[in-house]
């Protein structure tokens, strides 16, 4: 085989397997319906946090309380955060997005069932190889009366 070969080989592996990490990932595992306690956004009482290890789960909120989605940037560039879907959260000032992630805060204002999303790609430096993935975040919202 020659090198070149090999090389392209190695390459398409190397894609494959960070498109399959990125889906995961993005996905999250299932079996977990409850949202996360971040060290930035502890749940409790008024407030439920959701982060990137959401992504993928359904969440369930009450009328009245506050949902922040804090989703950190370290090695991706996040944008697009929306409520897609009916809607029953009501955005609590602007998304902050920013170079270390992005945040925003909703109130849920009626029952039923709603969809946060967001989207991510990988934050490159200039003259250096890059995975070229777009990893789609989600989060079933179900609001209760």
């Amino acid at each position: 085989m020659k090198a070149g070969h090999a090389r392209i080989s190695v390459k398409a592996l190397l894609v494959a397997v960070v498109l399959v990490a990125a889906v995961c990932i993005g996905a999250g595992w299932a079996g977990t319906p409850a949202a996360s306690a971040t060290g930035s956004c502890p749940t409790h009482g008024r407030v439920v946090c959701v982060d990137r290890s959401d992504g993928g789960h359904s969440v369930q909120v009450r009328v009245g309380q506050i949902v922040k989605v804090e989703l950190e940037g370290t090695t991706l560039r996040w944008s697009g955060l929306r409520q897609v879907g009916p809607r029953l959260l009501r955005a609590e000032g602007p998304v902050d997005q920013r170079a270390e992630g992005i945040s925003a805060s909703y109130a849920a204002v009626k029952a039923g069932r709603t969809t946060l999303r967001a989207s991510a790609a990988p934050k490159c430096s200039r003259g250096r190889a890059c995975p070229q993935f777009i990893l789609l975040w989600q989060v079933r919202m179900v609001i209760i009366g």
